[in-house]
């Protein structure tokens, strides 16, 4: 059975979408491409699309999933210069997309969405937002939001670091303007960006301070470069390019079995250990320094990062590895809890983001006036991360617990707007001007989630970011894609409640 795209008297709803990243271009697309829907409109914070790959343009900056799965499905690039694509290709692919669905001309660039509120009586959404440029404020109403912000959006930045006296930058805000030729440099954090930022600069200094609290689990990264033959096949020779791709997909489906404390998985989980441990012996030979780079905390408890030449990096003549505590800051020195003192000319911050933050207080005010970061707390609840009872015709894309830790979050993101579409659908099909998701319906998932989670490793006592504050995962959905996407493929109406449009 089709999808209806109108409403019985030809109108269709007005949609907001919130963020030009892959989650809103995916939602703009969606909409025209299966329900000819043209009555919508992006607000995107940055001069420019690309969320977090407009922002990350770090040295070094690239993806850690194979470039071809991390693509939409319906857009297939043939052109990937490596198996891993840098950050320049893959925002180059996302501005390709959206002119090819002239989407630029359905952006609101340097616009700040300052208040979300659910009109009950209007049965609509009330958006408040700022044009950056011009400090001009103005008012939407949307029938439907989708809000596409993404996790990994507000850099964590310790307030110690305040103190420092000279350049510093987070990764995700680079300061291109300074020149790191033959500078003393410091580096903190030891997660995914500073796994990237390090070997791409550690040329370039003269000494490389590299400040780590918790070692990472490395396995290496095969990151081939596509020669012209393998692109000519991948664009002409029929189903090349699609078996590439499934092929792609389902290895690192096998994967989420490492995350498992099932005892049926310890063979494959094993394994993994292994190979991060004959990779760490073999590219680092000083006893002292590999000491400093093995985890004492399970495999796949905190993110497991692909890279060949990490390790390489941080074996050079020029770089010192520290896993004290920084104590203190005076001027442009960093004071360590051992009492050695290193003077540098700039601190790079590769501290992460805010994940666990996702909605500010007093932002998103949902059905019977409630303010949905105070109901959530650190606790969100959601249906699938994809809505919640307190927020009728609103859509979360990469919403809480749909993060991954083994493939593509395009694919997660798909799932979620096909989902969407196909209620929106519905709310046409049966004349709704609201839809939203019963408490038990709710509920349920949230109960079924936490039990499935428990047997998952994230959920040790390693603190990692895919937990709050009290140990509960709430970044990552707790298995395959594959199991995402069967629970989401149909939409179930028996979980929905709406109210008819007058």
């Amino acid at each position: 059975m089709g999808l209806t795209k109108t409403y019985k008297d030809g109108t269709t709803p007005v949609v907001a979408i919130i963020g030009a990243g892959f989650s809103g271009l995916c939602a703009a697309i969606r909409l025209q491409t299966q329900l000819d829907l043209k009555t919508f409109q992006i607000f995107e914070l940055e001069p420019d699309l690309g969320g977090t790959w407009w922002s990350n343009t770090y040295p070094g900056a690239a993806c850690d999933v194979a470039s071809i799965n991390y693509q939409f499905s319906f857009e297939p690039n043939y052109d990937w210069s490596h198996r891993f694509a840098p950050q320049p290709e893959i925002w180059a692919y996302m501005r390709r997309v959206a002119k090819k669905y002239n989407l630029y001309e359905k952006i609101r660039f340097r616009t700040e969405i300052t208040h979300v509120e659910w009109n009950q009586s209007r049965q609509k959404w009330v958006l408040d937002y700022m044009n950056l440029a011009t400090s001009e404020r103005s008012v939407m109403e949307a029938d439907i939001v989708f809000s596409g912000t993404g996790p990994l959006r507000i850099p964590q930045i310790p307030k110690q670091f305040e103190n420092f006296e000279g350049p510093k930058w987070h990764t995700a805000q680079w300061d291109h303007s300074f020149d790191l030729t033959n500078k003393r440099v410091a580096v903190v954090g030891s997660g995914a960006s500073a796994i990237q930022v390090v070997p791409s600069i550690v040329d370039k200094v003269q000494t490389l301070e590299f400040y780590q609290r918790t070692p990472t689990y490395i396995v290496p990264r095969r990151n081939g470069a596509y020669s012209k033959l393998w692109k000519f096949m991948f664009r002409y020779v029929p189903f090349f390019h699609f078996i590439n791709f499934k092929l792609n997909y389902w290895t690192s489906e096998l994967t989420i079995n490492i995350f498992s404390n099932k005892l049926i998985h310890v063979l494959p989980r094993t394994l993994a250990t292994c190979l991060a441990w004959f990779y760490r012996m073999w590219q680092v030979r000083d006893k002292v320094l590999r000491q400093k780079l093995t985890p004492k905390y399970e495999m796949g408890c905190r993110r497991v990062v692909v890279s060949s030449n990490y390790f390489p990096a941080l074996v050079k003549k020029n770089v010192n590895v520290h896993t004290e505590a920084i104590s203190g800051i005076k001027g442009n020195k960093l004071m360590l809890s051992d009492g050695s003192i290193q003077e540098v000319d700039a601190l790079i911050l590769a501290t992460g983001f805010k994940v666990q933050d996702m909605i500010p207080p007093k932002f998103l005010i949902g059905k019977n006036g409630i303010d949905l970061q105070e109901r959530w707390g650190k606790n969100p609840s959601t249906y699938y991360g994809l809505t919640s009872p307190e927020t009728p015709n609103l859509f979360f894309l990469l919403g809480p617990n749909t993060g991954l830790g083994h493939n593509s979050v395009l694919f997660m993101i798909e799932t979620q707007v096909e989902h969407a579409i196909k209620a929106i659908s519905y709310m046409m099909a049966k004349n709704l001007s609201s839809l939203e998701v019963t408490p038990k319906a709710c509920d349920d998932f949230m109960k079924d989630l936490d039990s499935k989670m428990e047997k998952k490793v994230w959920s040790s006592t390693c603190q990692s970011w895919y937990q709050n504050e009290e140990g509960r995962v709430t970044a990552l959905w707790w298995g395959s894609c594959g199991q995402y996407w069967w629970r989401l493929r149909n939409f179930n109406s028996k979980h929905f409640v709406g109210i008819k449009r007058i």
